[in-house]
């Protein structure tokens, strides 16, 4: 009887043979891949460690910008509505959308209106008094009352919107806040100050009623920033500041001629 040819049997390969003769790679086995996530995993943990846990410096500085400039563009929508609609009227839908972002957004920078409100007042406190301090005590001696006048003149120009929003801060009572309010006091008392000094830097002497000038120069200011808003084809700074300029000259003389008689 005829033996049966014996097959001989081939070496295990780590894959299977195909037509032409070559071998395809084995499939990773579950234990292979798992070994190889937890090698991963591993690597990123001890990547993170080396890091404490932080972002790359470039991507936390890109997040960082980009934050920065979320908020002041919240910040300038907020004073710009605020102080053409009044606080109470304007929604923080409406500052979102003029910003350009979410409504989340605004809450995570502020926390609430009131909170973006408070950092308008912040902002305004910054840009507004300084600006006052910086225009109304520059030039000579001689040209000092005029250039002092022009000053205010420029602020209601340039800032009109943050004049219009202190009066709309201080009227709607009822819709604001009593640190709010109290902030506004504190700004409205700071600018006070910056024009009482300022024109005593222009006169140079100190008379007895310098506060009420200084009033004087801010409701002109004011009255001037709402005329600007209600009319401003037919507003006439130039006109207005400089019957301030005379009332002021006025001033002065009467109380130049009262400490000359006491």
């Amino acid at each position: 009887m005829p033996k049966k040819p014996t097959t001989r049997r081939r070496p295990p390969t780590t894959g299977k043979p195909v037509r032409d003769g070559k071998v395809r790679p084995a499939k990773k086995t579950k234990g292979v891949a798992r070994a190889r996530s937890a090698s991963d995993a591993k690597a990123r943990a001890k990547a993170k460690a080396r890091t404490g846990g932080k972002p790359k410096p470039e991507v936390s500085d890109r997040r960082l910008l980009k934050g920065m400039a979320s908020r002041d563009r919240i910040l300038e929508s907020a004073l710009d509505l605020f102080s053409q609609r009044g606080y109470a009227a304007t929604g923080v839908y409406d500052i979102a959308r003029a910003a350009g972002i979410e409504k989340t957004a605004l809450y995570w920078h502020f926390g609430s209106k009131e909170g973006l409100l408070a950092a308008v007042l912040d902002r305004m406190d910054a840009e507004f008094v300084e600006g006052i301090l910086k225009r109304v005590a520059t030039g000579d001696r001689e040209n000092q009352l005029d250039l002092f006048v022009r000053g205010l003149m420029r602020i209601v120009s340039e800032h009109g919107h943050l004049i219009r929003l202190a009066l709309s801060v201080s009227i709607e009572r009822s819709q604001v806040s009593a640190e709010a309010r109290a902030a506004m006091g504190r700004i409205y008392e700071r600018t006070r100050l910056a024009v009482a000094q300022g024109f005593e830097q222009s006169l140079g002497v100190k008379l007895p009623d310098v506060d009420l000038i200084a009033r004087l120069a801010l409701a002109y200011q004011w009255e001037a920033a709402v005329r600007a808003q209600i009319d401003p084809e037919g507003v006439d700074h130039e006109r207005f500041f400089n019957h301030l300029r005379r009332l002021i000259l006025l001033d002065v003389e009467y109380q130049l001629n009262a400490m000359n008689r006491s």
